[in-house]
Order: structure tokens, then sequence, then C-alpha cells
């Protein structure tokens, strides 16, 4: 991850490398779509195979700035710019990581309401299906909840975010970031808890410089869909707390949420380090 320290692209090279992982998700997307109708039973591997070469363009381009940057800050250039600092303040890092934890768990519940006003169309609920039912488990694991949080919070946070902040106001950087990370969802069924939940880790990463802390939150946020996904198979791909709580407890599931996450990030604003002025 070194050699990555030497890249930081800015907003308009932010945009060209999620252009780049659009066209390559679109290009194996479509691949494993048609795949998946042509094979009689699930195909180990499918899914991983086609988010690996989903990383190809993207990771190449980053490869290769980075390596620029590097023999760049050799000769007298840019120097680098840490992808991972961990820092945590009077706070142990199991205690953040824990924090963190509930606060992304509190926030998936208070965006509830949002996604359940959006009808997802039959044709997107076919292909969540595929991807979190119509595949090895161990194949929707790999791909959904190892490649994709380290790669899209390498890419979100590591790169877009850092990078945008070296010109930019934190504030700024967060933001783009986060929208970036909805935007390569494809869907907004998708995209806006990935913008909330992009707020989410993009505020932390800046608070704490540690990317592992987010990719942790984006695994365990996954790692739920795909679990919840497997053991109710016979719940819709779409349904929220909404659907299957009463209307009181669901009510009360939310004030208590949002009465939690905003406790959480008061503590963690007083307690985490602050680089610079939001």
């Amino acid at each position: 991850m070194k050699r990555l320290d030497h890249y930081y692209p800015t907003l308009g090279a932010s945009w060209a490398l999620a252009g780049l992982l659009l066209a390559s998700s679109l290009i194996f997307g479509a691949g494993l779509g048609v795949l998946q109708r042509l094979l009689p039973s699930p195909l180990w591997g499918t899914v991983t195979l086609s988010y690996i070469g989903t990383m190809v363009l993207p990771l190449l381009f980053i490869w290769l700035m980075a390596t620029r940057g590097r023999d760049a800050a050799g000769t007298g250039g840019a120097i680098a710019v840490p992808v991972n600092r961990p820092s945590f303040g009077s706070l142990k890092g199991f205690s953040v990581f824990g924090l963190a934890a509930l606060a992304m768990l509190a926030l998936t519940v208070v965006i509830d309401p949002l996604t359940s006003l959006l009808p997802m169309p039959e044709s997107i609920k076919a292909v969540f299906e595929r991807i979190f039912l119509g595949t090895h488990p161990v194949d929707s694991v790999i791909a959904t909840c190892i490649l994709a949080p380290l790669f899209e919070e390498l890419l979100c946070r590591g790169m877009i975010q850092r990078g945008i902040a070296q010109s930019h106001s934190p504030r700024s950087a967060i933001l783009w970031s986060a929208f970036l990370f909805a935007l390569i969802h494809l869907n907004p069924w998708q995209a806006i808890p990935a913008f909330l939940l992009g707020l989410l880790f993009g505020w932390l990463y800046y608070r704490t410089g540690c990317l592992w802390l987010t990719i942790f939150l984006h695994c365990l946020n996954n790692t739920l869909s795909v679990v919840i996904s497997r053991i109710f198979p016979e719940m819709a791909v779409d349904s929220g707390f909404i659907d299957i709580l009463p209307k009181e407890t669901y009510l009360a599931l939310c004030v208590g949420a949002a009465l939690l996450l905003a406790g959480i990030l008061h503590f963690l604003n007083r307690n985490l380090p602050k680089p610079s002025a939001l």
C-alpha cells in the first residue's frame, strides 16, 4: 500500500476512476448475466470473477499513476500522503471500531424509511436475487463481503477522498467521495443508503485516517445483507424493517436508532483527533 501513498487524484481524476469502474461493471456485469442465464445451475466463482474483472481498469490506472508519483518523489517531486494513517486520539482502536459499527447499524435503521419509499422494479430485484441467492454462498461471500469492501473503500476513501482533500476542503472531499460511492452502485435503490453510509465512512476516515476502519464497516454491512438473504430466502430483496415489524415497534426502533446514532457521533466527535475544521 506504500506505493499508493504517492497518488492522490484530483476531482477530475476521481471522476475518471469512477468512470473506469462503471465501464468495467457494465461489461462484466452483462457478461455475468448472460452466463447465469445459459447455465442450468449456478457456477461457483462467476460473481467473484466478474467483480475482479471490474477492478482491473481502475486498479491498473491507480497503480500506474502511483508508480509515476513515486518516481517523481524520488527526484524531488510531491511527497507521499499515506492512505492508511490510524489515529484514535484518547480512544482505543477496538472501542472506535465497536462504536463505529453501532453507529453504522443505527444509521441503516434510520435510513430505512427513505429506501422503503422507492419501489424497486422487478428487473432490479432479479439482479439482486441472482447475486444473493442465485450463486454459490462462498462465491457471494468472497465478492460481496471481502472484495467489494476492500476495493471500494480503497477507491472511494483511500484514493478519491484523500486525493480531493489535497485541493478542496475536508467537507467537499467527504461529499464527493460519498457521491461517487453512490454513483458506482448504478441504481437509486443502493445509491441512497450508499451515499449516507459514504458520509459516515468518509467522516470516520477523515477523523481517524484509518482505512481499515471503513473497510471493516463496509464488510460488516455487506455481510449482514448476505446472511439475512440466506437465512430468510423467502424475504423480498427490497424488504425493510417497515415490512416485517409492527408499526409501533418500527417507530420505536427508528427513534431509538436515531438517538443512539446521535449519541455515538457526539462522543466520537469530542474524542477523535481533529485534523482541521470541516
